[in-house]
């Protein structure tokens, strides 16, 4: 069961409210996406019909990662690589102690849909 706290927080993300007082750089991202575009509860009705969007959403996270310093710097090399999900590449990080994902969002409708996803994740794991 969900304390009330994990149910306020899941409601938020769900209902497209920006998230105050974090500072996650997938919290801030999300929260930019939120600014310009509505969450969709329904949003695998209408997969291919929100391409436009995500689209949209791709010009705008580009332009937001180049001012925001988001870019990753240093994709792991290859001999580092560890497996293929079926949305994901997963690499060891250099540290040898983390590891890196690259998603490419192929099972999300739009990029916030994939931004709540990830902070859903993290709020219940």
């Amino acid at each position: 069961m969900l304390n009330d706290d994990t149910r306020k927080k899941l409601e938020n993300i769900i209902g497209g409210i920006v998230l105050e007082g974090q500072e996650d750089y997938c919290i801030a991202t999300r929260n930019f996406l939120c600014q310009r575009f509505g969450t969709s509860t329904t949003v695998k009705k209408n997969f291919e019909g929100l391409s436009a969007i995500k689209e949209e959403q791709i010009i705008l996270l580009k332009e937001y990662a180049t001012q925001t310093s988001g870019w990753a710097q240093n994709i792991p090399d290859e001999n580092l690589f560890l497996a293929r999900g079926g949305e994901s590449q997963v690499y060891l990080d250099k540290d040898r102690r983390h590891v890196i994902k690259l998603n490419d969002g192929n099972y999300y409708a739009t990029w916030l849909e994939f931004f709540n996803s990830i902070l859903i994740h993290n709020l219940l794991f």
